[in-house]
C-alpha cells in the first residue's frame, strides 16, 4: 500500500519537514494563550492511527494568516488592557499618598506661618520668652513640612507636565522656610538675647537702647536670610491647584510681612545709635510739624519749623517757629530743581516753606528744607524729621496728656481734632502759628520726658511710621542708604522689582478744609496681563464731609483765600496717580466722564493728574488699572498720602 493510497503526503509524516509538527504546535499554542478552539490537526491525527479501516481523511484546517493576526492583536489588547489598570491602580493609591502628603504640608506651613505671625507680635511687645517660643514652634513645623516635601514623590510630582510648577513652588516655599529655620531663628535667638525692650527707657529727655549695638550684626544676618527667602518665594509662580494656591499665598503674604519687620529692625540696630550720637558729638535735627488740615502729598502742610539736638542719646528740644512767616519767601529755589519738579510742582517746591513736600519723595523734601533752614539761620542740619498731629497724639497715649499754658490738654484721644481743627475755632489768625508752635513744642518735648512703657512707646513708634506720620532723612549718605528701605524714609520707591502704586493728594483750595475730606483709597489684584505684568485696580473715592451749615460757621482762614472759581465750602484737590516702576497705567475711569487733566513721569514714573473740586456732601470717585512691570511676580504695595485715622466721620 502507497502513501498516496492512505490519502497521506509524506512531507506531512517526514520529522526532517517539521511542517506537521510545527502547524499543530502553533494551534496549540494559540489554543492556550487565547482560549480559542485548537486546530483539529492533531486529533485527526490521533484518529487516524487509531483506526483500522481504510478512510478517506478529512484534510485538516489551518488557520488562515488572518485569523492569526486577529488572536495575535486580541492577546496583545489584553496585555495593554491588564498594564492599563495595574497603571491605575498604582497612580489612584500615588494619588491618595500625594493627596495626604499635600494636605499634611499645607497644614504644617500654615502652623509655621502662624507662628511666625506670633513671633513678630512677640518681637513687638519685647516678650523674649514668648519670641523663643515661637520660634521653636516655627522650626519644629518648618522641618516637617520640609521632611514631607523633600520625598521621592514630591520630587518625582515636580517633573509632571502643567502641576509641575506648582509641586516645585511649593517646594522653594518650604525650602525658604527651613532656610530661616535654621539660619535666621538662631541669629534671631542671639540678637534677642542681647536686645531686651525691658531695658529700654525714653525719660528726662533721654533715649537708652542697652544692647542695640551689640545686637546688630545678628540681626544683620537674620535679615539676609530673611530677605534671600522672601525674594525666592515671592519669585515662584502663581499655582494651578487651589490648595497649593491657598497654601503659597499664605506663605508669601506674612513671609513678606516678616522680611519687612526683621529688615527694619536689622536698620534700626545699625542706624540708631549713630543718629543718637552715642559716640558723644551732638547732631542738630531739624523737626517739620505737619498739619494734615492743609494737605501735601507725603503729609501736611509743614507750618512749624524747629530743631532738637542729641548727644549721647540726651535729646534737646529748642523752640519752634512758624517756617513761613520767619523765612518768608525765597527769590529762587534753594536747590536746583529738575524739568520734572518743575512741572508737577512749580518752583515753589523750591522757594516756599509750607511747599517743601509738594513732592511725595520725602527725601527730596528733606534735601530742600535742609537747604532753606541752612539759609534762613546758618545751620547745616543732620537730618530732618516730620511729625503731625496724629503722629502726637499716638505718643501721648502713651506718655500721658501734655497741659498747654491755656489749660487745654492734649491727649491720646483728641490731640488730632484739636491741633486739626479745634484751634482754628479757638484762636485768631493772627495768635495761630505761635500756638501751633507753642503746642507742637510742649508735646514734643512732654512726650521725650514721660515715657515709662518703653514696649507701647515702640509699638506707638511703629504704627507711626507704617502709616506715614513719622518720616526722616539723614544727611549722611550711608545712613540715608539704609534707611531708605524702610518706611520711614518715605522714598519713592523706582525699582521695578518692587512695586508700588502711589496716590497722593494736595491741597488747592489754600485752605484748612482738609480735615473734612474723607479720603478712601484702595487696591486689589485684577489678572496677569498678556505681556507677563501682573494688573490692578486702584479705587479712589473723595468725599467732602462738610455741611452746609458748618461751612457757614467756619472761619476765613479754614474756608481759605478762595483761589478763582473756588467757592465757600468747596475743596479743591489734586491728585496724582503713580504707577510702579516699569509699569504703566493702563486705563481709568472718572465718575464724571472726564480722563487725567495729563500724564507725564516723575523720576521714571509715569503719573496721571486729577484736579477735583467738591461742594459740600459731594463724592468724586476713580477707578484706575495699573501694571507692574512684565515678568515680576512680587505683589505691589499701596502707598497713599496719610490718613486721619480715628475720625467719627469717616
Amino acid at each position: 500500500m502507497t502513501a498516496d493510497s492512505l490519502g497521506q503526503n509524506p512531507e506531512s509524516q517526514d520529522p526532517g519537514n517539521g511542517r506537521h509538527v510545527d502547524e499543530s504546535a502553533a494551534a496549540f499554542e494559540f489554543s492556550f494563550l487565547t482560549d480559542e478552539p485548537a486546530s483539529d490537526t492533531a486529533a485527526d491525527a490521533d484518529q487516524s492511527a487509531a483506526s483500522d479501516q481504510p478512510a478517506t481523511r478529512r484534510h485538516r484546517r489551518r488557520m488562515s494568516p488572518q485569523h492569526i493576526r486577529r488572536i495575535k492583536r486580541r492577546r496583545r489588547i489584553r496585555r495593554i488592557l491588564i498594564g492599563v489598570g495595574i497603571v491605575l491602580v498604582i497612580l489612584i493609591g500615588l494619588g491618595t499618598w500625594f493627596g495626604v502628603s499635600a494636605m499634611k504640608a499645607k497644614d504644617e506651613v500654615q502652623q509655621a506661618v502662624s507662628t511666625a505671625q506670633g513671633m513678630q507680635d512677640a518681637l513687638r511687645q519685647g516678650d523674649i520668652d514668648a519670641v523663643s517660643s515661637q520660634m521653636d514652634a516655627f522650626a519644629e513645623h518648618t522641618h516637617a513640612a520640609y521632611l514631607e516635601t523633600s520625598s521621592f514623590l514630591w520630587s518625582a510630582a515636580a517633573k509632571l507636565p502643567y502641576v509641575g510648577t506648582d509641586i516645585s513652588a511649593v517646594r522653594t516655599a518650604v525650602t525658604a522656610m527651613e532656610n530661616i529655620a535654621s539660619q535666621a531663628m538662631p541669629a534671631l535667638k542671639d540678637a534677642a538675647g542681647v536686645l531686651n525692650l525691658d531695658n529700654v527707657s525714653v525719660a528726662n529727655g533721654t533715649i537708652s537702647i542697652p544692647g542695640l549695638t551689640e545686637s546688630a550684626e545678628s540681626l544683620s544676618k537674620a535679615d539676609t536670610v530673611i530677605s534671600d527667602a522672601n525674594r525666592a518665594v515671592q519669585a515662584a509662580p502663581q499655582s494651578h491647584i487651589g490648595m497649593v494656591a491657598d497654601a503659597m499665598d499664605t506663605a508669601k503674604t506674612y513671609l513678606d510681612t516678616m522680611a519687612d519687620s526683621i529688615h527694619n529692625i536689622s536698620v534700626f540696630a545699625q542706624v540708631a545709635p549713630k543718629m543718637l550720637a552715642m559716640d558723644g558729638q551732638t547732631r542738630t535735627y531739624l523737626i517739620l510739624a505737619r498739619t494734615n488740615a492743609e494737605l501735601r502729598p507725603s503729609g501736611g502742610m509743614p507750618g512749624s519749623w524747629g530743631t532738637m539736638t542729641v548727644t549721647n542719646g540726651a535729646v534737646d528740644i529748642q523752640e519752634f517757629d512758624s517756617g513761613a512767616a520767619e523765612m518768608g519767601w525765597f527769590d529762587q529755589p534753594v536747590v536746583e530743581l529738575t524739568a520734572e519738579e518743575r512741572s508737577l510742582f512749580t518752583d515753589k517746591l523750591g522757594r516756599v516753606p509750607q511747599d517743601v513736600n509738594f513732592t511725595p519723595d520725602f527725601p527730596r523734601t528733606g534735601q530742600i528744607a535742609q537747604a532753606m533752614w541752612s539759609a534762613h539761620t546758618g545751620v547745616t542740619v543732620d537730618g530732618v524729621i516730620a511729625i503731625d498731629p496724629v503722629f502726637l497724639q499716638n505718643m501721648l497715649a502713651v506718655t500721658g496728656g501734655v497741659t498747654l499754658p491755656d489749660g487745654n490738654v492734649m491727649d491720646g484721644t483728641n490731640t488730632a481734632q484739636f491741633l486739626l481743627s479745634d484751634v482754628y475755632a479757638q484762636q485768631s489768625v493772627s495768635d495761630q502759628d505761635e500756638y501751633f508752635n507753642m503746642a507742637a513744642s510742649a508735646a514734643f518735648e512732654h512726650i521725650m520726658q514721660n515715657s515709662n512703657n518703653p514696649k507701647t512707646f515702640m509699638s506707638a513708634l511703629t504704627d507711626s511710621i507704617t502709616n506715614g506720620h513719622l518720616l526722616m532723612w539723614s544727611a549722611n549718605e550711608d545712613e540715608q542708604t539704609l534707611l531708605e528701605d524702610t518706611a520711614i524714609s518715605g522714598k519713592l520707591i523706582t525699582d521695578a522689582s518692587e512695586p508700588q502704586t502711589g496716590v497722593y493728594f494736595s491741597d488747592v483750595t489754600q485752605s484748612k478744609m482738609d480735615w473734612y475730606l474723607k479720603r478712601e483709597v484702595s487696591a486689589e489684584y485684577q489678572k496677569d496681563a498678556a505681556n507677563g505684568a501682573k494688573q490692578y485696580t486702584v479705587h479712589i473715592k473723595l468725599t467732602n464731609m462738610a455741611t452746609p451749615e458748618q461751612v457757614a460757621t467756619l472761619p476765613q482762614y479754614v474756608i481759605g483765600d478762595l483761589p478763582e472759581g473756588v467757592s465757600a465750602g468747596q475743596i479743591k484737590t489734586a491728585a496724582f496717580v503713580y504707577a510702579p516702576a516699569g509699569g504703566r497705567l493702563v486705563d481709568w475711569t472718572m465718575s464724571d466722564g472726564t480722563e487725567f487733566d495729563g500724564i507725564t513721569v516723575h523720576e521714571g514714573l509715569t503719573v496721571g493728574v486729577k484736579t477735583i473740586t467738591l461742594n459740600p456732601g459731594e463724592s468724586y470717585e476713580i477707578v484706575c488699572h495699573v501694571q507692574s512691570a512684565p515678568g515680576v511676580s512680587t505683589p505691589m504695595t499701596l502707598r497713599q498720602t496719610p490718613q486721619v485715622e480715628g475720625r467719627t466721620d469717616q
